[in-house]
């Protein structure tokens, strides 16, 4: 079901707003893991999920 916001962004569109808060979804994949194996999944993200953060990705907000 995921799969659905490839084809249709506007599905995925609820989750980013500033009216329902989205940084549940950043837990899915570990509750994922824990469910099929029954551990914890101890690893290293690539990129940091905190705001703004990524600032090559926020041009207007630049300093």
């Amino acid at each position: 079901m995921w799969e659905s916001v490839f084809s249709d962004a506007d599905k995925f569109a609820p989750y980013t707003s500033s009216e329902r808060d989205g940084e549940w979804l950043l837990y899915v994949p570990d509750k994922a893991y824990e469910l099929a194996t029954g551990k914890k999944w101890n690893h290293a993200t690539r990129y940091c999920s905190e705001s703004y953060s990524n600032r090559d990705g926020w041009p207007d907000l630049r300093a």
